[in-house]
């Protein structure tokens, strides 16, 4: 599913561990980017998803725990390593595997807007603990992907068949693609932005059929979101301006220096391609 079979089984603990958090967490990131293909709305995708080595949780600013274990004690109890990631004031924590062959991390992310002041001397804000133990990194937009989420069945995924009757939440694909565009204002490398890339043109013909769907969800955001919406689509007609604007060229690379991922000829897609596609999709969301 992932491309890995290790990191399967390690989505699979994963997810089973939180299961008691699943209604409150969002999985975002790239594993988001690779479920949309088992969503009802979806339509065939002729090349594979891009790998991933890490599954990133969108949680509220306060995860309360009520009668459940804490999210600590349920990954140390499924047997993860705890990383704090930094010192003091700016740590962070992770989770990994005890099997350090698989370089993968499990990490849980917040909402910046709303939080007290502080930041580090990079600029970015302190983190914050939504949970006791549970100390993740404020990044701004992220309520977007928490808006109006979608569910996928992980049963309905052969890999994922041991996670009977599990349902996990994944952002609307309207707000995963307006949050992966405003987040380019912030301090990214370039290989993440231009992965970004792809994952736009990705969304754009996983639900190519379903543009109406996607036309309701951006009206939603129009409406809780205002501010940034109304930046969103001058930003995103430049980025896809055409075949030779940046996001068409940086999302071609991508697919690339993949080796066409797995397999996949490099000469089958083409800036071209990813321009159209990501024109009627940007288009549907206006």
């Amino acid at each position: 599913m992932f491309q890995s079979l290790a990191f399967d089984a390690f989505f699979i603990k994963a997810t089973a561990a939180l299961k008691p958090y699943l209604g409150d967490l969002v999985c975002i990131g790239g594993c988001a980017n690779a479920l949309y293909r088992y969503h009802e709305h979806a339509h065939d995708m002729p090349f594979p998803s891009l790998g991933t080595k890490d599954i990133d949780w969108a949680s509220p600013q306060k995860l309360l725990q009520g009668k459940r274990k804490s999210i600590a004690e349920l990954m140390i109890a499924a047997q993860f390593r705890e990383e704090i990631m930094g010192s003091q004031e700016k740590a962070v924590v992770k989770y990994s595997p005890k099997d350090e062959n698989l370089a993968a991390d499990i990490e849980f992310l917040c909402s910046e807007s709303g939080l007290p002041g502080g930041r580090s001397r990079s600029g970015t804000p302190l983190p914050h603990a939504v949970q006791p133990g549970l100390m993740v990194q404020p990044l701004r937009y992220l309520e977007l992907l928490r808006h109006n989420t979608w569910k996928i069945n992980l049963d309905l995924i052969p890999e994922f068949v041991a996670l009977h009757n599990l349902r996990i939440r994944i952002p609307n694909p309207a707000a995963y693609v307006v949050q992966k565009v405003l987040i380019r204002d912030q301090r990214r490398s370039l290989q993440s932005a231009a992965k970004d890339c792809y994952y736009i043109y990705e969304v754009a013909v996983i639900f190519r059929n379903a543009l109406d769907a996607l036309a309701q969800e951006a009206a939603s955001l129009r409406e809780t979101f205002k501010p940034w919406l109304k930046r969103f689509p001058k930003i995103a007609d430049a980025l896809f301006a055409d075949e030779n604007a940046e996001g068409p060229v940086s999302a071609l690379q991508v697919f690339t220096e993949m080796g066409g991922i797995q397999g996949v000829k490099t000469g089958d897609l083409t800036a071209e391609m990813i321009s159209k596609a990501v024109a009627k999709l940007l288009d549907a969301m206006k």
